[in-house]
């Protein structure tokens, strides 16, 4: 994740983002937290599960 923030701001990105992190996936959520990702809300039902359920995405940006 480090490696590709790095090779974004060498690219001259200004902002990198995850559209369809699912609500139940914690431990990615938590690790986009703590490199200091922001979600600015969830998209209620936008994924469906391979059981064919639909969970929250919660989408994460971080400003280069």
């Amino acid at each position: 994740m480090l490696d590709c923030i790095k090779s974004a701001k060498a690219l001259g990105f200004r902002i990198l983002q995850f559209n369809a992190v699912v609500e139940s996936n914690v431990h990615a959520r938590h690790l986009y937290e703590c490199i200091g990702f922001t979600q600015p809300g969830v998209i209620p039902n936008g994924f469906r599960m391979k059981d064919g359920h639909y969970e929250n995405i919660c989408p994460y940006f971080i400003e280069l």
